[in-house]
């Protein structure tokens, strides 16, 4: 009877002592499935905090497993790698107890501003005999710069000229920097042609901004053919037409934005940007019709005084002669200085033409001698363009294997770093040596401006940036 019941208490203990490992087996997966969902989410907040620093100018980069951001109990970093010219991938790690999680995202940064597209041809760009297209920073100056004949890659400034399609050099054609075909497109270099950069094609498509409509009061049609000079200032309206004649003067004068169906400038018209006060936006739905003859004057010579947006598309006739005309019929004389934007037309800039500032079109084509000089401090220059973050692709990786190696309850102990020590995520971006120019607004909207040494701004002031533009450090 003894034994029967020692037999029983060693059988009931044994149970017991099994019960009791299967419930302790069946917590440790339940804490780690808990703290493997913590470092998911960490992981994801990592990521939707680095695509915040991307959108807001910063690289997206945000800690490192050296120096890791502290988020509540667990930490997280962001490595950020530009794959392509504004595609960045994002790499987030998240650690939780003994939780660890590796997430990557990958994302496109688009600007509504017209000269982020730089030069650009949506469908191709072409480019004639002795055409050149390259760079240079006015750094806010007016004036038309004295370019070098000859490209220096260690003192000039690179120019990218990009297209969705192919990319087609005459004869002795020039591009100072990278010629960027699209994903399927290609460079094609006749005689003595020459592209100093890249010919590489983009691993994406680039996408065309929408020209917003402006909303202005109806003004009919402006006819100006009585041989006088006319300046119109003040509140802009939206015109049905607006018509140079032949010895007339028509001036644009800033600030002031003015939309019209048709522009046309008649032989020997003159359409004149006065841009000393402020700049002007000029809006053409139906058709740009710059004659033959027709002069273009821009005495303040400055590239940020006029954005030209023409959304026209498609040919017809649109004078009544029975002739087909095009969207855009660009054969005006004089300088351009400005941003000249045609995302659904053939933008032909003729013979021996130049061109300071930006200019992007649906086909982008330079006629024999004619130049496209991109003025880079252009990048940010419109107050009212704002930088958007379109997410590409999104998927779970494996964990690096040097952190996968210890899953120790504490995540600061294993990665030997100190807890108190460390920086909130906002406070964690990469502190690049950069000098900063930026205008935001702030919690109280109030616009505001920086302008110094990248370390040296409190990112955290800044609820809306409204232009950025960063430049490396150079030594003394």
């Amino acid at each position: 009877m003894l034994v029967a019941t020692l037999v029983a208490v060693l059988a009931v203990g044994g149970l017991s002592v099994c019960l009791l490992e299967l419930d302790s087996t069946r917590l440790r997966r339940q804490v780690a499935s808990i703290d493997n969902k913590r470092a998911f989410n960490l992981a994801e907040a990592g990521l939707a905090e680095g695509r915040f620093a991307v959108e807001t100018g910063h690289t997206g980069t945000i800690g490192s497993a050296a120096a890791p951001a502290r988020f509540g109990d667990g930490l997280f970093w962001v490595t950020a790698t530009e794959i392509a010219p504004n595609v960045i991938g994002l790499e987030s790690t998240g650690m939780a107890g003994t939780g660890r999680a590796t997430l990557s995202l990958v994302v496109r940064r688009t600007s509504r501003d017209v000269a982020a597209l730089g030069v650009f041809g949506s469908q191709r760009v072409l480019l004639g005999r002795r055409a050149r297209v390259d760079a240079y920073d006015s750094l806010g100056a007016r004036g038309a710069p004295k370019l070098p004949e000859r490209f220096d890659p260690a003192t000039g400034t690179a120019v990218e000229l990009r297209s969705n399609g192919d990319i087609e050099l005459g004869e002795d054609a020039r591009v100072f920097g990278d010629a960027i075909p699209g994903p399927d497109g290609s460079v094609e270099l006749q005689d003595d042609a020459l592209v100093t950069g890249s010919t590489s094609p983009a691993p994406l498509e680039a996408e065309l901004a929408v020209i917003e409509p402006l909303e202005l009061e109806a003004g009919g049609d402006l006819v100006h053919a009585n041989g006088a000079r006319r300046v119109i200032a003040g509140d802009g309206k939206a015109y049905g037409e607006i018509r140079v004649g032949k010895n007339s003067t028509l001036v644009l004068r800033g600030p002031l934005q003015l939309s019209t169906a048709r522009l046309r400038v008649l032989d020997k018209g003159k359409l004149e940007i006065d841009c000393a006060s402020g700049p002007v936006e000029l809006h053409v739905t139906d058709w740009l019709d710059l004659h033959n003859g027709s002069k273009l004057a821009f005495p303040d010579e400055d590239t940020r005084g006029l954005r030209l947006l023409v959304s026209a598309t498609g040919s017809r006739d649109r004078d009544g002669d029975g002739a087909v005309d095009p969207p855009v019929r660009f054969l005006a004389d004089g300088t351009f200085f400005g941003s000249l934007y045609a995302p659904a037309a053939r933008l032909a800039l003729p013979r021996g033409f130049q061109l300071y500032g930006a200019a992007a079109a649906g086909i982008l084509q330079l006629d024999d001698d004619a130049q496209v000089h991109f003025d880079i401090a252009l990048h940010g220059a419109d107050p009212s363009a704002s930088i958007t973050i379109e997410p590409l692709a999104w998927k779970v990786v494996e964990i690096p294997r040097e952190i996968a190696r210890d899953l120790g309850e504490d995540p600061f102990a294993a990665l030997d770093v100190p807890k108190d020590e460390l920086k909130p995520p906002a406070q964690a971006y990469e502190a690049a040596e950069y000098e900063l120019e930026v205008k935001y607004m702030d919690e109280a909207g109030v616009e505001r401006k920086f302008k110094g040494r990248e370390r040296d701004f409190d990112w955290r002031l800044a609820k809306e940036v409204r232009k950025l533009r960063r430049r490396e450090e150079k030594d003394d």
